[in-house]
């Protein structure tokens, strides 16, 4: 059973990516952080669009993350989840070195919290996170 099954429910356009995040974790962590990225982009996207934010100087996840109205939306845990994910998923898939299970163990973890908080606070159907 995946830790991310009540993302299909909740946040089905993530599902698939978040399935194969956590698929990944022991044969291929590089991948596994790689599909915790594309989750997290699109967590961002989407809570642009249900909070109704308007779109940040710059179109990348960086400037997203740190937008002014995104923080006063957002919990500051999240955002800080958020930034960690993106800081340790830049280093998977631009650093050559290999990239160990601990690296996207502490993604994942990371990206459960994300995705139970969008779910819940978030969701069209939280009771069933």
């Amino acid at each position: 059973m995946s830790n991310f099954a009540f993302v299909q429910q909740t946040l089905p356009t993530m599902a698939e990516d978040c399935a194969r995040a956590e698929s990944y974790l022991a044969s291929d962590p590089r991948s596994a952080c790689f599909y915790s990225r594309r989750v997290i982009e699109g967590v961002v996207s989407y809570l642009y669009g249900v909070l109704s934010l308007s779109p940040p100087y710059r179109n990348d996840l960086a400037a997203k993350i740190s937008d002014a109205a995104f923080a006063a939306a957002v919990p500051r845990m999240v955002t800080q989840k958020l930034t960690s994910i993106r800081r340790m998923t830049n280093t998977a898939v631009h650093d050559p070195r290999q990239i160990g299970g601990d690296v996207a163990l502490t993604v994942l973890r990371e990206l459960l919290n994300v995705v139970v908080w969008v779910s819940y606070h978030h969701s069209p159907q939280p009771d069933l996170v």
